[in-house]
């Protein structure tokens, strides 16, 4: 049995936050409203399974998703960062922020292992919050039962 879902966009404000000072040791400021937040590049996403059906999304372009894994790896610009610790790093946050939508969500609802692939769809969100790192934006969003589609084949599951 699927329900409507029960989160509000200050609720996933607040966990964006929380996450990106746990992870990242910073803020997470809001994304300037006047310029585009659709990053091309990679995307890690969890589907949440239960008694609410969907999946939380974080993507930004891949020069965004380096620094985000250097910082939450502590490891400077001149150390080479095989794709794959990328592809972790950016799986990892969008597990932590997936498992805090779940703990928002009640009920019994399981949380998948995060899949890191190129953003290719269009869904729309239930709801979004973008925010500036180093310049660039990177997208949370959180889409909810009929907007929920496994990715295609061919992509990485982060571990």
């Amino acid at each position: 049995m699927s329900t409507s879902l029960e989160i509000e966009a200050e609720v996933v404000t607040s966990i964006v936050d929380q996450v990106w000072e746990s992870l990242l040791g910073s803020g997470a400021p809001e994304w300037h409203p006047d310029l585009p937040a659709d990053p091309a590049g990679l995307a890690a996403e969890v589907a949440l399974r239960g008694d609410w059906n969907g999946s939380v999304r974080v993507s930004c372009d891949p020069t965004t998703a380096d620094r985000l894994a250097r910082t939450m790896l502590a490891v400077g610009p001149d150390h080479p960062l095989p794709e794959d610790d990328v592809h972790d790093a950016l799986g990892e946050v969008a597990n932590v922020v997936g498992g805090n939508v779940k703990g928002a969500l009640g009920g019994d609802t399981s949380l998948g292992l995060p899949v890191v692939a190129v953003r290719t769809d269009g869904r729309t969100p239930v709801t979004r919050r973008a925010v500036a790192w180093h310049g660039a934006p990177v997208v949370v969003e959180v889409f909810g039962d009929g907007d929920s589609t496994p990715p295609p084949t061919g992509e990485t599951t982060a571990s």
